[in-house]
């Protein structure tokens, strides 16, 4: 099956690569592996362009060496409310953009997932083509 990476991910993408020319991309990913694919994951083509599947999720690698610095990366995203997020996976904590029974929306909550996301930050996107292919520049 054809799959692509939605645009806001890609243009987030080259904002961080600007922004850090140097930084690692060691744990950087857009689709996933054959474990993302047998479970419910953002980062399988689940969406649908046409006859495209688009890859609503991408990780960004954390490198504070190179002065990506993921924890002030994803906090400024989290922060921005930006109306393409569906949610931000960061060292063992979630942020979503929606209300969860006594967890507000925005606000950063236990992440009990399999992978810790300690190496690299987690973004997904709403699943509607105008907010993941919405290319505005992100408030990083």
């Amino acid at each position: 099956m054809a799959w692509r990476v939605a645009k806001s991910l890609e243009k987030l993408r080259q904002q961080i690569n600007d922004k850090y020319p140097g930084r690692s991309k060691a744990s950087d990913g857009g689709i996933g592996d054959a474990a993302h694919a047998t479970r419910d994951s953002d980062h399988n083509p689940w969406v649908k362009d046409g006859t495209v599947g688009v890859v609503t999720a991408r990780d960004f690698t954390c490198d504070p060496n190179d002065g990506a610095d993921t924890e002030a990366l994803a906090e400024k995203l989290r922060l921005s409310k930006d109306k393409r997020i569906k949610y931000i996976i960061y060292n063992r904590r979630i942020a979503r953009s929606y209300d969860k029974p006594g967890i507000p929306a925005w606000s950063w909550a236990p992440y009990t997932g399999k992978n810790p996301h300690n190496h690299h930050f987690h973004v997904s996107v709403q699943p509607d083509k105008a907010r993941y292919d919405d290319e505005a520049a992100w408030g990083i």
